[in-house]
């Protein structure tokens, strides 16, 4: 077939029957190779519990709320980030407390883009199965109930001849499960929070690795619509970040091959494949996600275990320090926005944050529609200003301004795990293992590859760490 097929359609097939999965906190990502753009799905499930009164979210309990301490540290890092922006400091904008709105509009930002971003409102989802039931079913239950009281012997159906019953859906996946209504009775879990299996007293790891598989299974079936029965044909490729734990990986792995059923899988490390596809060899990649920020050094086509650092911070947490900065300034509307208890404020908050917040010099204001999604019937919204949008941003340099600790990573003790996956056990022909055989690596320290984690650095002291730590500089 190589020897005959025509170039063009060569490359046209190159990467078909191979699926690309890149799994992360917030969103998972998942396409065929030759695919230019892959899906991008909010990585969580909602399974509907008899028992459970209204939505719940699994790790909610694990959520503390900043104390008095963290709030004079935000304050603190508010007037650092001022004094750079030469903006207001947070005292000299805050009206007086019987003041609800601010004293005048203030000057809005006049770029064109402004006036076309998306404000639109988000949905509720439709938690309903609406399944045709038939007349012969129909009437096979008025029969059975005939038969039970001869009483009953007419049925209301009987002019009919369909009729809709309604129940709820079993499980709801992405974007729809996180617009589900607060009176439904979902739980919703999230299998992986800030780069690890969200694993706690709430969410064993068999539920974890259980969702993991119905979610990738649903990814598979409903959007690359791949048969089960025809995976044996296809091979995966597992895109991990650096936070993941040995452990944590055979576990996706086995998901990967025995679970979802690919024939071959190879895992692939986040920062390899962004400098491979940019065409590079050498570099210091940083990737900027929803819950972690991570920094690793690559050189000569190989990630430097050594210098990787995770920074426990990503775009979640400006979007709830947008929240913050907003209700100082009373700007914010007088509505009940709770990002840790209702996902689809956060689904709200990202919008507004990826349509006007932006690093820049100088006082930056814009007019955004905020909506209030307190009650499911009726969905509130007001046009109002926002202040002060550089601030937010400005958290990944001074992370005190960003409480991570209002999301704290779960316990971790069950992952100690000996065995590492990323280094080579092999014997070499002169009775040396591993990588001992090759001098040119001798002057590198090889550490454990558990990424170092640091709380209070920025991501600029954190890229110069990483750098620094390559000893080339």
């Amino acid at each position: 077939y190589l020897k005959t097929v025509v170039p063009s359609q060569l490359l046209a097939e190159r990467g078909s029957n191979l699926v690309v999965i890149n799994p992360g906190s917030m969103n998972v990502r998942m396409g065929f190779a030759s695919q230019d753009v892959p899906f991008n799905i909010p990585h969580c499930i909602a399974r509907h519990k008899n028992d459970a009164p209204k939505l719940s979210v699994r790790d909610q309990r694990l959520n503390c709320r900043a104390g008095s301490t963290h709030n004079a540290e935000r304050e603190r890092a508010y007037d650092i980030i001022a004094s750079m922006l030469k903006i207001p400091f947070l005292g000299e904008v805050s009206p007086s407390e019987n003041q609800p709105l601010p004293p005048k509009m203030g000057r809005l930002d006049g770029l064109s883009a402004q006036q076309n971003k998306d404000d639109s409102i988000l949905t509720w989802t439709d938690v309903m199965d609406k399944s045709i039931k038939t007349s012969t079913s129909i009437e096979r239950s008025v029969n059975s109930d005939a038969d039970e009281d001869p009483s009953q012997s007419t049925s209301d159906d009987g002019n009919k001849p369909n009729s809709e019953e309604n129940k709820y859906k079993e499980m709801i996946f992405g974007e729809d499960a996180l617009k589900i209504p607060h009176s439904a009775p979902y739980c919703l879990g999230r299998p992986i929070r800030r780069g690890h299996f969200n694993i706690s007293q709430n969410y064993s790891l068999h539920q974890v690795l259980e969702d993991l598989r119905t979610i990738w299974n649903w990814m598979l079936t409903e959007k690359l619509h791949i048969n089960p029965k025809d995976r044996h044909l296809y091979s995966a490729i597992l895109v991990l970040g650096e936070t993941f734990d040995n452990r944590e990986m055979k576990e996706m792995l086995s998901i990967v091959l025995c679970d979802l059923g690919f024939s071959t899988a190879v895992v692939h490390q986040e920062a390899l494949a962004a400098a491979f596809g940019n065409g590079l060899s050498t570099a210091c990649v940083v990737n900027i996600g929803a819950q972690v920020t991570q920094v690793v050094c690559v050189e000569d086509g190989v990630a430097l275990p050594h210098t990787a650092l995770a920074l426990p911070y990503g775009g979640d947490d400006i979007s709830r320090c947008l929240l913050w900065v907003q209700q100082r300034h009373r700007t914010w509307p007088n509505f009940k926005t709770d990002p840790m208890k209702k996902p689809i404020d956060m689904l709200m908050l990202n919008k507004i944050k990826e349509g006007y917040s932006q690093i820049r010099s100088g006082s930056y204001d814009a007019v955004s529609v905020v909506h209030s999604y307190e009650h499911e019937k009726s969905v509130g919204h007001q046009k109002t200003r926002l202040s002060a949008l550089s601030v937010p941003p400005m958290g990944l340099l001074y992370p005190r301004l960003l409480i991570p600790e209002e999301f704290p990573p779960p316990p971790r003790p069950w992952f100690q795990d000996c065995d590492d996956m990323l280094e080579d056990t092999w014997q070499t022909n002169d009775g040396l293992s591993g990588n001992g055989g090759l001098g040119a690596w001798d002057s590198y320290q090889m550490l454990p590859t558990r990424v170092k984690k640091f709380d209070n650095i920025g991501l600029v002291e954190a890229i110069v760490s990483s750098v620094l730590s390559t000893g080339t500089c």
